[in-house]
Order: C-alpha cells, then sequence, then structure tokens
C-alpha cells in the first residue's frame, strides 16, 4: 500500500490577488487587515522547520469572487515563478559580492599576520614587554580582520542558501484560488492574522 504524499497547505483570504505583493494602505480598523504582502506570509510559512521535508505546498487563496477571472490561477503562477526568480538572482548576486568582500578580508588578515610575524621575529632591539605587546596586538588584530570572512562562510552563507531554497519551494507550490464564499468546504491551515 502507497503512502499518501504530504501536503502542506497554506491558506489565504484575500481582497484582491494583487495583494500577493502589494499591500493598500493598512486600516487596523477593517477587520481584514494585511499588513505585508502575502508573498512573504507564504515565505515566513516555508521558513518553518521542517517544512522543506515535505514533498509539496499548496497556496489556497480565498478572493471575492468579482475579483476572479479566466486563467488567473496561472497567471498567479507565472508572476511567483517570476517574483521568485528575481529574489533568487537577487540572492545569489549578494552571495557573490559577500563572498568577494570575505576573500578580500582573509588574504588581507593573513598578508597583515604574515608582515607582523616577520617584523617582531626580525627585530631583536626591542624590550621583551614591547615585543610580547605588539604580538599580542598583531594577534588580536588579525582574528578581528578575520572575523569577516569566518563569519560569512560559517553564518551569512547557509542563511542565504537557505532563502534561495525557500524561494524555490515556492516556485514549485500549487496555487489554487476559490470564490471566498466556498471557505468552508477546503478545509486548511489558515495563517494567523490573514484571515
Amino acid at each position: 500500500m502507497m503512502a499518501r504524499e504530504k501536503v502542506d497547505e497554506i491558506t489565504l483570504h484575500l481582497n484582491s490577488i494583487h495583494e500577493l505583493f502589494t499591500v493598500p494602505q493598512p486600516d487596523p480598523f477593517v477587520e481584514n487587515v494585511h499588513f505585508m504582502p502575502a508573498i512573504e506570509i507564504i515565505k515566513s510559512k516555508c521558513e518553518l522547520p521542517g517544512f522543506l521535508k515535505h514533498t509539496r505546498t499548496r497556496v489556497t487563496i480565498f478572493l471575492p469572487a468579482p475579483h476572479i477571472e479566466p486563467n488567473l490561477e496561472q497567471k498567479t503562477h507565472e508572476a511567483i515563478h517570476r517574483y521568485c526568480t528575481f529574489q533568487i538572482w537577487q540572492t545569489n548576486n549578494s552571495v557573490a559580492i559577500l563572498k568577494q568582500d570575505a576573500l578580500r578580508a582573509l588574504i588581507i588578515g593573513i598578508l597583515f599576520l604574515a608582515g607582523g610575524l616577520f617584523l617582531l621575529n626580525n627585530v631583536n632591539v626591542l624590550p621583551a614587554f614591547l615585543s610580547t605587546f605588539l604580538s599580542d596586538g598583531f594577534n588580536v588584530a588579525f582574528w578581528v580582520i578575520l572575523w569577516r570572512p569566518v563569519d560569512f562562510f560559517l553564518f551569512d552563507l547557509s542563511a542565504f542558501w537557505r532563502e534561495g531554497r525557500v524561494y524555490k519551494q515556492i516556485m514549485r507550490a500549487e496555487f489554487v484560488i476559490r470564490p471566498e464564499e466556498q471557505q468552508r468546504e477546503h478545509a486548511g491551515i489558515t495563517i494567523p492574522g490573514v484571515s
């Protein structure tokens, strides 16, 4: 017997399909108010631990019936694809720039340490205290310079990779659009603050 494919459900209640990417002037007195574009809500849901382990994601969007037009699901999927493609490109571009800066800082740090050690080992006229002081100072300065590349390769890089995976997951998601009056017929997880 084959196991059923698990589907992660995200349910959104929007006043217009354009609220996927933009938000009208938010009014907290309105019951169905939105404070951020719906795509950010989808992204935050996909960032939850364990969410990417599942095979499929389905986003069900409930709209007022007059706002539903022919081929809206296809148009929405194409718009999501364009948006995520740009976000992935932007993420990759940021990684390339930061990697270049980190490598430059790494090279400067190594040259700084090598130059400092060379000078200290070849100057014998300095008192022991001053020699130790300068040696320790060079070590501290080296690690300060080295902190940026270490921080980038150990922490920042994984965060950028995770963000890229989230956008790819959104691109693969199934988008279903339903009239608002049908919301009781379709079960799903409603994002807090959305409905």
